[in-house]
């Protein structure tokens, strides 16, 4: 089982390697829209996600966790299956 608050960490960290947003971004906002991170680095976020965490996130879920709350959970609940 994985921790809740090492995910959300880790995925802060993630995010802002690849994007440059800072690891204390508002987690409720979107990355896209809000936060700036680009579309391009999506596939990379995608592929880092899965490899840090060992889990396989499907495409149409990726799609619809657009903030780093929702990336969170979404790794959560993969993680825990």
């Amino acid at each position: 089982m994985v921790e809740t608050v090492d995910v959300e960490a880790d995925v802060r960290k993630i995010v802002s390697d690849l994007s440059g947003i800072p690891v204390d971004a508002d987690p409720q906002a979107d990355l896209y829209l809000d936060l700036g991170v680009a579309s391009v680095h999506a596939l990379q976020l995608l592929t880092e996600l899965e490899e840090h965490f060992n889990i396989q996130i499907p495409d149409d879920q990726f799609v619809e966790a657009t903030s780093i709350a929702k990336l969170t959970d979404l790794v959560k609940s993969l993680a825990n299956a």
